[in-house]
């Protein structure tokens, strides 16, 4: 066989070098696909772990919620996380819960909004969207919420009633933050915006002349247009200037005089609130100071709505502090006394702060006012006693505030009846209630000095002519540690001296002269007056 020639060998040697870096290359790429799929199970795994962790650390906030349902922080996190790991029906759930016993924030009712929105795109399921929005625009004063609510609903404007279901919703929304100095302006432009909208299928096509009822459409929506402009025209808000020239421009007959009269006095008012709103604005949150002295500024003012605008944009912010809850319901209830706004108000502030004992009682007292029924009062009361007081007298004093509210419904004249026997029923619950539950968590009855038993005595020898009852509870009153006190005493024998009988007045005193440690010479003078005034010379026996 012939040797191969240089050009043969050259060729050969070129094949074998092709083949070699073909093998090498196919063992690198084999090498790749190999750690391809092994980077590919590693991630797989990563993911897993991830998802593992999640939820065990799920199962551990939902087991600290089931041990105390009140840890807002816990909610939080845990509706976070939910949504992070799309368990949609959970998540809904657990968003359920803490409205419930929590009011939320716009940015917390907005995401649960948004994602209802996504999932609910059939017509049939939009009642259900609306249904959450009307939940979520009573807790706080939501700009946001209600400008999402009013854009929501006019996707559903087809259906029929369709537009005046979106007008309704835009008038509620103008009436709830429309004199919102800041944010008030964007609900006013969406709605002309709307209102434009429906201006242009109203326009006959050009060229045509319009019909007498079509021309009456077209009237009646311009009319809409022109009344918009100038409510909003009327009402404080930033950049006004803008509006009234955008105004200007589009009314084919000017602007009105009367119209003028109200936008300039607005201008005079807007600049009255610029500094506070430019307060606001530099302010850290949650900008306290600067809302309580705006507040105040608008309370000197005297306009109602706007006094209530600056109440509710304060709250927004400071949720958490009583002290501004309290001071916005003595407003409604001194000035205002709207049933439904009172009330909501005090509902509000009851949710935000239970611990506040005196929100409740205030909520309590609003009730009765208001004339709610029975059934309504026991049920706020029965959340109060469940709200979690700091305080064992805070425990005493919600009781004396329904103890008060059930002996005010009682009818006296009567020997007996259902409103006495509550009466009476609540006041040994309200004993037990201290005795138990109060003393096993402070230590303490709260009621040291017997208040609530004193009462409820002095109720039944005032009220019901039983002194026996009234003793009972007196002997009670003593045996607990007061019978040292003169005060009790004598707060015993003016009892005894206004519905009793001498006898049970000079025992009661002389009981006291051997049992008063801290002022005995006192109660001695009160029983050497008794006696002057009504004692008997009794004669010695003679035979001794």
């Amino acid at each position: 066989m012939a040797a191969p020639s240089d050009e043969e060998q050259t060729q050969l040697q070129d094949m074998e070098e092709e083949e070699a870096g073909m093998e090498e290359r196919e063992m690198e790429s084999d090498e790749e696909e190999g750690m391809g799929v092994e980077n590919s199970e590693d991630e797989e795994d990563d993911s897993s772990e991830d998802d593992k962790e999640n939820e065990a650390e799920i199962q551990r906030l939902e087991e600290q919620l089931s041990i105390n349902a009140f840890d807002y922080n816990c909610h939080v996190d845990l509706i976070k996380l939910l949504k992070q790991e799309g368990e949609l029906c959970r998540l809904r759930k657990a968003r359920q819960k803490m409205s419930e016993l929590f009011p939320l924030t716009e940015e917390i009712w907005l995401d649960w909004l948004k994602d209802e929105i996504r999932l609910t795109e059939e017509d049939s399921n939009r009642e259900k969207v609306y249904e959450l929005f009307e939940r979520a625009v009573k807790d706080y004063i939501c700009p946001d919420i209600w400008l999402e609510y009013a854009q929501y609903s006019i996707g559903g404007m087809g259906s029929p009633g369709g537009i005046d279901k979106v007008r309704s919703i835009f008038e509620r929304a103008l009436t709830a933050v429309g004199l919102h100095m800041t944010k008030g302006q964007t609900l006013w432009e969406a709605y002309r915006e709307f209102e434009n909208a429906v201006l242009s299928t109203v326009q006959p096509p050009p060229g045509r002349i319009p019909s007498r009822e079509e021309q009456e459409l077209l009237s009646a929506q311009l009319e809409r247009i022109h009344t918009l402009f100038r409510r909003q025209l009327a009402v404080p808000l930033m950049d006004m200037e803008t509006t009234y020239a955008e105004y200007e421009e589009w009314s084919e007959n000017g602007v009105p005089e009367t119209v003028i009269h109200l936008y300039r006095k607005a201008l005079q008012q807007n600049q009255k609130c610029k500094s506070h709103e430019e307060a606001l604005l530099v302010a850290e949150p949650p900008k306290l100071a600067e809302y309580q002295a705006y507040i105040d500024f608008e309370l000197k003012e005297g306009d109602p709505p706007r006094i209530q605008i600056m109440f509710e944009r304060a709250l927004a912010e400071n949720c958490l502090v009583p002290d501004m809850w309290t001071k916005y319901a003595t407003y409604l209830d001194r000035q205002l006394k709207i049933k439904d706004l009172v009330l909501s108000t005090h509902e509000r502030a009851v949710r935000n702060c239970p611990w506040t004992m005196s929100l409740w009682k205030s909520y309590l007292q609003a009730l009765e006012r208001h004339g709610a029924d029975h059934q309504s009062v026991s049920d706020v009361f029965e959340k109060a006693l469940n709200a979690g007081f700091i305080q064992a007298t805070d425990y005493v004093e919600i009781w004396q505030a329904y103890l008060d509210y059930l002996r005010r419904r009682v009818d006296f004249s009567k020997e007996s009846s259902k409103e006495l026997e509550e009466l009476r029923t609540a006041f040994s619950r309200s004993l037990d209630y201290l005795k138990q539950d109060v003393e096993q968590r402070f230590g303490e009855s709260g009621d040291p000095s017997c208040a609530i038993m004193q009462i409820w005595a002095r109720i039944e020898a005032h009220h019901c002519k039983n002194m026996q009852k009234a003793r009972e509870l007196w002997d009670t009153i003593m045996t607990k540690g007061n019978a040292k006190y003169a005060n009790m005493w004598l707060e015993y024998y003016s009892l005894e001296r206004a519905y009793g009988d001498m006898t049970h007045c000079r025992k009661a005193l002389h009981r006291a002269v051997q049992c008063t440690s801290d002022y005995p010479e006192h109660v001695c003078e009160v029983l050497l007056t008794f006696e002057r005034v009504e004692g008997e010379f009794h004669l010695e026996n003679k035979g001794k």
